[in-house]
């Protein structure tokens, strides 16, 4: 799945979601993002959360910032949960405009 925010209005951000898990293990979750700017300005940060338990998404535990150049980046995150706790992983790209090149898959 891609989320590219970069045709979108300035100032929307974009989400993914990921379904909610409950299973008693650390699970491994990968994506990769592009983070470039063409004209110098900060694209921004993208960011990921964990919630617990449908709880507040609290402070992310990933995030980057700033122009990363014109290529894709691998992310790792190990996410451990114990019964009876759920979790679900989001992640937001930055708020945009025209020229800036935020995207997840």
């Amino acid at each position: 799945m891609l989320v590219n925010a970069s045709q979108h209005a300035a100032g929307q951000r974009a989400q993914l979601l990921l379904q909610t898990l409950s299973e008693n293990d650390t699970h491994c979750v990968q994506f990769s993002y592009f983070l470039y700017s063409r004209d110098g300005h900060s694209p921004g940060a993208l960011r990921a959360f964990v919630r617990v338990n449908s709880g507040p998404l609290g402070s992310p535990v990933w995030n980057a910032s700033g122009s990363h150049g014109r290529q894709w980046h691998q992310v790792e995150l190990a996410v451990s949960t114990f019964w009876p706790n759920e979790y679900q992983v989001k992640t937001t790209t930055p708020s945009i405009h025209h020229s800036l090149f935020p995207a997840l898959r």
